[in-house]
């Protein structure tokens, strides 16, 4: 290998470009120590959220059975005879409020049918809270002891948290159902307050995944909302439908955040930590600066003599790829590539060249090869299929007919048969030969199979009559140029053939047309051969 095919080579030109790549290693030590201590930290950082996120829950949690177990308490001690004793009922609902008052709205007793009994509120004992009517009412019927949908009390404005459960008699049956009705916001109960964030942007969620509702947030504009719509955040995706623990997910607002998720057993809720990666991460921000202030001027360095580098080296080939690649979506023409420099993308660009002269020609002959039958060269089937649609909707356009003429040979059998298929392509050959000077150019001469020939006749005349005449006189030429004796292996034989004739118009379709000239082919065979038959009409011979 000469001196200049060594200096000219790519593969010297790349190792001369990782020998750079090497002596300018900040890059990859940047990146490693970069994505190790995000990864470290963000591991501490999900464990510290799955704590809290644990002793939240567990917060809430006694709260709610507080309020479930002081629910319980106050329906089997209700009195029954109260119930058809509206003012009593409300002097007793206030005297338990008054002695625990953890139901800060109020408490309601309704009818197992939904309707309110009494009620009794805080600060007006009129002015009964909601909550939620007959479908909370019949869940506690049928499940027992119910957390509700939390909801806004139309009275006081507030976002309340109704608990209920039914009040029975002795033999079991519901008589009515105790409401208890809490304020989200109540001082100790599910809000959260600014001292309540983790960091300067994290914070807590109290999620319903049955209600798929934000029942507490340290963002008050989020409570009492939707949860995200499947896909948004696939981490709460993951909670709704069961996961507890901890990952790193972006928010609905687009917020990249670590997230730990711990369950409510009491309600089937679950509760949030969160903080944002930019701030979990902030450590890891410093260092990446650091490291960066520090490797800029290598860096720059690198990407500009690496960019000349590979821009002089891979010039060519992408040249070479553009130019090939609009060739392949036909916005330039199938051309050899301009060979720039004798290195290895030049033997490549060479190569191509030499592919792409193959390919050309092999495209020329299959796309010959597919339409025409290889023994005789004339249009096969599916040719034939394109120009017979072609002349129908030509003829439907200029009102013109269209003839079609299905040939079969008479006694070519016996010469394929006695004297070998060598004799009878030869045959076929000369067949074809003599045909195709009897026929128009605009016309087509296909063969479809064995010694089975078509011929298609276009823009004929408006007049059928003319047509007609046009196709039999086409046919009685075809008759007269298959009948003369040829010679095949010094052996004189003659043929004939049995002809079918279909007319028709732009409304016939070229199944039916087909099927036409088929069968009045197969007439003209069973009439003894030699002769045409016009699909239709009675037998119309020829001996000629």
């Amino acid at each position: 290998m000469t001196l200049t095919r060594i200096t000219n080579s790519l593969t010297t030109r790349i190792i001369v470009l990782g020998v750079i790549l090497l002596m300018l290693g900040n890059g990859l030590r940047y990146s490693v120590l970069s994505q190790y201590l995000r990864e470290e930290i963000t591991s501490v950082m999900a464990s510290q959220q799955l704590t809290l996120a644990n002793y939240v829950a567990r917060e809430v949690d006694q709260k709610m059975q507080d309020r479930q177990a002081m629910l319980t308490q106050m329906a089997a001690s209700l009195p029954l005879e109260l119930l058809g004793q509206p003012k009593a009922l409300q002097n007793w609902l206030a005297q338990r409020h008054q002695y625990q008052p953890l139901f800060t709205r109020g408490l309601v007793v309704s009818n197992p049918d939904g309707k309110a009994i009494i009620g009794f509120a805080q600060r007006d004992e009129d002015n009964w809270p909601d909550y939620g009517g007959e479908v909370l009412v019949h869940a506690a019927i049928a499940d027992g002891l119910t957390t509700g949908r939390p909801q806004i009390d139309t009275s006081s404005q507030q976002a309340v948290l109704p608990m209920a459960t039914p009040v029975k008699d002795a033999t079991g049956t519901t008589r009515a159902v105790l409401v208890g009705v809490t304020a989200l916001s109540a001082p100790g109960f599910l809000s959260f307050t600014d001292q309540d964030r983790i960091g300067r942007l994290g914070g807590f969620l109290l999620i319903s995944p049955r209600d798929q509702l934000f029942i507490a947030s340290t963002k008050p504009e989020m409570v009492l909302k939707p949860t995200p719509k499947p896909g948004v955040n696939l981490l709460h995706d993951r909670a709704m439908q069961g996961y507890r623990g901890s990952g790193t997910t972006v928010n609905a607002f687009g917020v990249e955040e670590i997230s730990a998720i711990a369950s409510v057993p009491s309600t089937g809720w679950f509760v949030v930590a969160r903080l944002p990666t930019e701030e979990a991460l902030s450590v890891v921000s410093r260092t990446k600066r650091f490291i960066a202030v520090n490797s800029v001027l290598a860096v720059l360095a690198f990407m500009l003599a690496a960019g000349l580098g590979l821009y002089y080296v891979f010039r060519p080939l992408l040249r070479a790829a553009q130019q090939a690649d609009r060739m392949t979506r036909g916005e330039a023409p199938l051309q050899p590539l301009t060979v720039v420099r004798q290195d290895e993308v030049g033997h490549l660009t060479e190569a191509f060249n030499r592919l792409l002269t193959k390919l050309r020609a092999s495209q020329s002959e299959m796309a010959h090869m597919a339409h025409h039958d290889v023994l005789t060269g004339l249009p096969n089937r599916a040719l034939l299929a394109d120009r017979l649609t072609q002349a129908l909707a030509r003829a439907d356009r200029n009102k013109t007919r269209v003839a079609l003429l299905c040939l079969d040979l008479d006694h070519f059998k016996p010469i394929n048969d006695q004297m070998g298929h060598e004799a009878g392509d030869v045959a076929l050959v000369e067949v074809a030969r003599r045909m195709a000077a009897v026929v128009r150019e605009s016309d087509t001469l296909a063969r479809i199979g064995g010694d089975e020939f078509v011929v298609l006749l276009a823009d004929l005349d408006t007049d059928p009559k003319v047509a007609e005449a046009s196709a039999k006189a086409v046919a009685t030429k075809c008759l007269e140029a298959i009948a003369p004796p040829m010679l095949l292996k010094s052996q004189t034989r003659s043929m004939g053939a049995s002809i079918g004739i279909a007319m028709g118009d732009g409304t016939v379709s070229p199944h039916a047309l087909q099927l036409a000239a088929d069968s009045a082919m197969y007439q003209a065979k069973h009439a003894g051969g030699q002769r045409y038959v016009l699909a239709g009409s009675p037998y119309l011979l020829h001996t000629g």
